[in-house]
């Protein structure tokens, strides 16, 4: 037996009482705010893509062009964003690619309170909603050009029956792009099995969402999705935002020892030991209906 991995396993057991009111109770308030007391204009809450830079704004900047340039967004690009959080991503997009078109549902009413005041003040018009990602079901046969989302799917429930009802509401040749975090492979050791299971669940990622990479792209495929493409973008995520945060911390040692840091030292503890043993990775996802 890996020692070290059942050493692991106990302190991921001891702390998880104290980081469950932290990773899973509070993921979708405004504490993304923690993240941005280096700006009064940001309020970012993805992982951000790490390729240098070591500003948190810039590395969430750069995830969001990421995934729009995979969406090839447009001015006539007609978008509904899942889990927007408090906006920045759908305003970046306005100003780059001058999309006109936005929608979009996010589950926490003071995001969504935020992202619609920030969105009105540049003079963006933009339909958001304070619905889970289950909102698509009502919308109609191919109302969008693409549907996207950053962070946000690895926690949607029925997330097989969500890509099925993201086909159904994208119009012919419209895209499909998100971020997720698949297995690479299945695991062997059960015992970093289960360890990898009690994190993601103390994070409220549904257990049936841990599935390998092919078994993903399966799921497209069986919702009418051609053409997918998965980008392993781990080194440039989980490993740069687990780098940036402690030294992030150092910053403002006034607030180090404040309860609601734990949601984020809890996060970079448990995305370090899901890297140490390859048991996750973080794709860029792609599709076309």
């Amino acid at each position: 037996m890996d020692w070290l991995t059942f050493l692991l396993g106990i302190l991921v057991g001891v702390s998880g009482a104290f980081l469950l009111n932290a990773l899973r109770m509070k993921r979708f308030d405004l504490s993304d705010e923690l993240l941005n007391l280096n700006t009064v204009t940001h309020h970012w809450g993805n992982l951000g893509f790490w390729d240098n830079t070591q500003n948190y704004a810039t590395a969430c900047e750069q995830l969001a062009l990421k995934v729009g340039d995979t969406a090839k967004l447009n001015s006539t690009s007609e978008i509904m964003d899942i889990g927007f959080g408090a906006g920045d991503q759908l305003k970046l997009w306005h100003d780059k690619y001058e999309v006109q078109h936005i929608s979009g549902v996010n589950a926490s009413p003071s995001q969504v309170g935020l992202a619609q005041h920030k969105l009105r003040a540049h003079g963006v018009q933009a339909f958001l909603h304070n619905y889970d990602h289950s909102a698509i079901n009502s919308h109609p046969d191919r109302s969008f050009s693409h549907v996207v989302s950053i962070d946000a799917a690895y926690f949607f429930k029925d997330r097989d029956q969500w890509f099925k009802q993201a086909h159904r509401i994208l119009k012919p040749e419209g895209k499909l792009v998100v971020t997720d975090m698949l297995m690479p492979h299945q695991p062997t050791d059960l015992l970093q099995e289960f360890l990898m299971r009690v994190a993601l669940w103390l994070c409220g990622i549904p257990k049936d969402n841990v599935v390998t990479a092919e078994d993903y792209q399966q799921q497209l495929v069986n919702a009418g999705f051609i053409d997918t493409q998965l980008e392993d973008i781990s080194p440039q995520v989980m490993d740069g935002f687990s780098q940036w945060l402690p030294e992030y911390k150092k910053q403002f040692p006034g607030l180090s020892s404040a309860p609601i840091w734990h949601k984020y030292t809890g996060t970079v503890w448990i995305l370090k030991w899901l890297r140490k043993h390859d048991l996750l990775r973080y794709y860029l996802v792609s599709a076309q209906r």
